[in-house]
Formats: C-alpha cells, sequence, structure tokens
C-alpha cells in the first residue's frame, strides 16, 4: 500500500467477505461492529501522484502541496441474495470528489458487477476506488479548486450537469505532457457528461458554499502528522532514536530533534532572555519554532511573557 494511501474501515456483520474487507484494510476487532445487517464502511484515501498540488482559481495560482486528500467513502450492505443475483447495496460520499464525479464511479461499479455477476465484488471495487479513481476521473496536479459560493462556480453549475467544484486548469499546451492532460481530461468530461442526472447513491459530505481549500489543507496536515508520529528519527542532539510522537520537527527546515532536548534548549534560551532566538539548533539554519511548538514543550510561566 502506498504510503500516501490509507484505508480505514468498519465491517459488520458475518459475511465471510465482510470479515475479509476489514482484515485487508487493518482494522483492528473494536472497529468491527456486529449488527443484524451485514455491510459496513470503508474510508479510502485515494493514490496520488507525487508531488500532487492544490490551486485556488482566481487567486495569483498560489500553490499547495498536499499528500492527503480526505476520503472517499464507501457505505456498503451485502443483500441475503448476494452476491448469486444481487450486488452490493451501497453509496459513495466525499468532501471534495463532487457528486458529478462520484455518479461515474458509481455507475463504473455498477458495470463491474454486470461482468462479474454471481462472483464476490467487494475486494474489486475497493482496489478500483482506492489504486484508478484518479485516473479514472483524470484528476490531475494541480489540481484548482473553486471558492465555495462564488459567481463562477454557481453559473458553472447551472449550465454544465457535469460541473464541479474541483476543476483541471490549462487547454492545450505548447509542450507534450500539457497536451496528454488535455487527453486525459477531455476523456474525463466525456465519462461525467454521459449522464445529467445524478446518482442518488452519491453525497457530498460538506456545505457546497462551505470554503474547501482550508478543510483540504487541515486532513492533510493531520495525516501528515500521524505519519510523522508513528516513523523513528535520531535526535540530532541527544543522538538517540525516538518515535515521531516524541519529537519535534521544525516546519521550514524539517530538521528533527526530540522534544525532551528541545525542550531544555527552549527553557535555556528564554530564561537568559533570548526569546527571538527559539530557532532550530542546527548550525547556521534560521527555521524558527511556531508558537504553539514552544508552548506545547515549556512551561506556561515561561510561555507567557513571549
Amino acid at each position: 500500500m502506498s504510503k500516501y494511501s490509507l484505508v480505514r474501515g468498519v465491517c459488520r456483520g458475518s459475511s465471510p467477505e465482510a470479515a475479509a474487507v476489514s482484515a485487508g484494510t487493518c482494522v483492528s476487532e473494536k472497529e468491527c461492529k456486529s449488527e443484524s445487517a451485514q455491510g459496513g464502511e470503508i474510508q479510502l484515501c485515494l493514490e496520488l501522484p507525487p508531488d500532487f498540488k492544490i490551486v485556488v482559481k482566481g487567486e495569483n495560482k498560489s500553490e499547495y502541496n498536499v499528500c492527503f486528500l480526505p476520503p472517499l467513502v464507501l457505505n456498503f450492505e451485502l443483500p441475503a441474495e448476494y452476491p448469486s443475483t444481487l450486488s452490493p447495496i451501497f453509496t459513495l460520499s466525499s468532501k471534495w470528489i463532487t457528486r458529478a464525479q462520484m455518479s461515474s464511479l458509481c455507475r463504473r461499479l455498477d458495470e463491474l458487477w454486470e461482468e462479474n455477476q454471481g462472483c464476490v465484488i467487494l475486494f474489486t471495487w475497493i482496489q478500483l476506488l482506492k489504486e484508478e479513481a484518479v485516473d479514472f476521473l483524470g484528476i490531475q496536479s494541480p489540481l484548482e479548486v473553486t471558492r465555495g459560493g462564488s459567481k463562477a462556480g454557481g453559473e458553472r453549475r447551472k449550465t454544465d450537469p457535469a460541473a464541479t467544484a474541483l476543476t483541471q486548469p490549462g487547454s492545450l499546451s505548447e509542450n507534450a505532457e500539457g497536451k496528454k492532460r488535455e487527453v486525459k481530461k477531455g476523456k474525463s468530461e466525456m465519462q461525467l457528461a454521459a449522464s445529467s442526472q445524478l446518482d442518488p447513491r452519491t453525497v457530498l459530505l460538506r456545505d457546497p458554499h462551505s470554503d474547501l481549500l482550508p478543510q483540504l489543507l487541515d486532513f492533510d496536515e493531520a495525516q501528515r502528522q500521524k505519519v510523522f508520529e508513528s516513523k523513528g528519527f535520531c535526535c540530532g542532539i541527544c543522538f538517540l532514536e525516538k518515535l515521531g510522537s516524541m519529537c519535534l520537527c521544525f516546519k521550514e527546515c524539517q530538521h528533527v530533534y526530540c522534544k525532551a532536548c528541545m525542550t531544555e534548549y527552549f527553557q535555556i534560551q528564554i530564561r537568559d532572555g533570548n526569546v527571538q532566538c527559539l530557532n532550530c539548533p542546527e548550525t547556521k539554519c534560521t527555521s524558527l519554532a511556531t508558537p504553539s511548538q514552544v508552548k506545547q514543550l515549556v512551561d506556561e510561566e515561561l510561555f507567557r511573557p513571549l
């Protein structure tokens, strides 16, 4: 599994496939709830290409690097006649993938069931959504986000049934890569425009007028922090190997030190009156600790005067 892809699941009931899905998505027994219905919920963070970026339309093209985007959520129930005659009953929901895009995915899941009727299909669905949805929908970097509730976004939604709050920027480019992206985009738009009706099995998990960018950046930061906390780092001061949960990472330079060493370092600097020198201990590095990082490590009485 890609380090930039997370899968979480909660599976219910005694279906062998539901149990297997639970095991295959690293779900603990505590997360498996026994209910009368057989089904569950799978949260899939789609696999993004390296160096994936987000831009905001009409805002000087400021770029934001992200490794994670909020999950695409697959909720499913397994009817008694599954898999002999009936497919799983499902819904797709997301904060950033639009209903038009999810409708296209629903049609693809239906097609896969028709091609494999009588066989278990959940693994195939999950694999498609996690590993192929980005390419299938033509999602590329930079991903252009339209501010929620903007006039331009509202007008486009009225006139284009496949329009979304997310668009892929750039028309024909002068270089081959740009042309390749444009062809990919055209295929995606044709897929999305195949049906003007949104699938009722799709749910947008946010207010369409809300600002999407902070939600995407907050999620990415939280997931990066989880990855950081689970890794091991060698402190540049005491040279001991410690988990990231016991370390501090300076945001600008990405140098990492254990919290114990940085607590002592900050306390000495503050007591000596060097409150403007709470920088990275690395020689000649000028990266500063954020106020929240300092507050996390020093006593309240030392932090208050800062």
